[in-house]
């Protein structure tokens, strides 16, 4: 019994390991941040490791951690007020630039996929980016197949107008 456990814990530590990597860049490109990202994956593995036995087949590992890593990114701190701001000295060397807040602002479709609702942009980030289909969208978060594609719609609508508010700023300037 006490090899299986142990053999069980070593499985479970290669498969969040394996995941951790995607987990933090899922995160971040749903809330912009590497640091939110960073607590996000940490949180995500703790909590996998806290209920490893709600994992009842191991071939469904990555819809089970994905769906953890969505709480995580619907939890408590979604609601928190952003901390004061602090300036830093201008000479402090110490900063260092936030990897997706940079790729964020410098891409269109992700400039877009900022302003949707956290539901939306798990969507369209699960579906484009990690490239699952709608179905395993539904999975991995664990909701209806018909609210993952109402969702996506909404989505793709508000990015839609957003890109059209874009461009006729960028028309009226010339």
């Amino acid at each position: 019994m006490l090899r299986t456990k142990n053999e069980a814990d070593e499985r479970l530590a290669r498969q969040v390991s394996g995941a951790l990597d995607r987990a933090y860049r899922l995160a971040g490109l749903i809330l912009g941040q590497a640091a939110d990202a960073e607590d996000v994956a940490h949180d995500a593995a703790v909590r996998a490791w806290q209920s490893a036995g709600s994992l009842r087949d191991p071939a469904a590992f990555e819809a089970w951690f994905d769906r953890i890593v969505r709480k995580r990114l619907s939890g408590p701190d979604e609601t928190k007020q952003p901390g004061p701001f602090i300036e830093l000295p201008a000479d402090d060397d110490r900063r260092v630039a936030d990897p997706f807040k940079a790729l964020l602002d410098r891409d269109e479709a992700l400039r877009l996929i900022r302003r949707l609702a956290p539901d939306e942009r798990v969507v369209v980030v699960l579906h484009y980016w990690a490239d699952l289909p709608l179905t395993e969208v539904a999975l991995r978060l664990g909701w209806p197949v018909g609210t993952v594609k109402t969702r996506l719609h909404r989505a793709l609508e508000a990015m839609r107008e957003g890109q059209a508010v874009q461009m006729s700023g960028k028309v009226a300037s010339r």
